[in-house]
């Protein structure tokens, strides 16, 4: 019996504890109040350096990997059309070899670049819409919405 209530009361603990982190992020950065902007910014301070950081390690590696295809592709297609032929299989290929690993390696250090300055400043200023395109909204009290938009 008092096994079965320990197991209950454990189960009960993790439940709470689970619905607190689910609704937690609604609460930690609410509309300012004009009347104690001060208070405001100095009480939220942490919730933005908690923001910039955990956006930050999210932004770097997801920017890199983003802009090494795109970077992957465009390589390869630029190479394959300097060619004679943007789709030509031969000038694929050759493209692929040629160009592919360079656009890689450009791409992913342009990811790693804008992702941390796009995480940096993002993650501590915030945004102004729940649908500009941020995973960092989070610790806003905004949930996840797409990590990038395709125009940055």
């Amino acid at each position: 019996m008092k096994k079965m209530r320990k197991k209950v009361l454990s189960s009960l603990l993790l439940a709470a504890g689970l619905l607190t982190s689910v609704a937690a992020p609604g609460f930690a950065y609410p509309e300012r109040p004009e009347s104690a902007r001060v208070y405001y910014e100095i009480a939220y301070f942490p919730c933005r350096l908690i923001s910039m950081a955990v956006t930050t390690i999210w932004d770097v590696p997801t920017a890199t990997f983003q802009d090494a295809v795109k970077g992957a592709i465009g390589g390869t297609k630029m190479v394959s059309r300097n060619l004679g032929k943007e789709d030509g299989t031969y000038e694929l290929v050759a493209g692929g070899l040629v160009g592919g690993p360079v656009g890689l390696l450009a791409g992913g250090l342009y990811g790693a670049r804008h992702g941390f300055l796009y995480g940096m400043h993002h993650g501590f200023v915030g945004y102004p819409s729940p649908h500009s395109g941020s995973h960092s909204m989070i610790f806003q009290g905004k949930g996840f919405v797409v990590p990038y938009d395709d125009n940055y």
